[in-house]
């Protein structure tokens, strides 16, 4: 069964798509074809939407025009860095932390 699309806006006024790839619980996996939900505890589809739903802290600022650009090094560590096979899953903060500790600043300064 098809679930009907709903958007929220955010303080903003940007319309967010309510489902999985929006959520503050999601974690990336390598192929983009699924997320991990870390309420859930388990591989979920992105267009996915649950009643622990609750909009992701980015997309609470889209809009405010604070955004910043992560570097392609970042971008492709975390990437070879998400995969749910592994023994141990890494949150995308764990990812990150790692990222700063051996190479520098996740961030492009513009």
């Amino acid at each position: 069964m098809k679930h009907k699309i709903k958007y929220v806006e955010n303080s903003y006024r940007v319309a967010i798509k309510q489902c999985c790839a929006s959520c503050a619980h999601k974690d990336l996996t390598r192929l983009m074809l699924s997320r991990y939900c870390s309420k859930r505890k388990k591989k979920v589809n992105p267009s996915d939407v649950c009643s622990k739903w609750t909009m992701s802290e980015q997309l609470q600022m889209a809009g405010s025009g604070k955004g910043r650009v992560k570097c392609m090094e970042y971008l492709n560590y975390a990437l070879s860095n998400s995969l749910l096979d592994s023994p141990q899953h890494k949150s995308i903060e764990q990812i990150r932390a790692e990222f700063e500790q051996k190479v520098g600043p996740v961030f492009i300064n513009i």
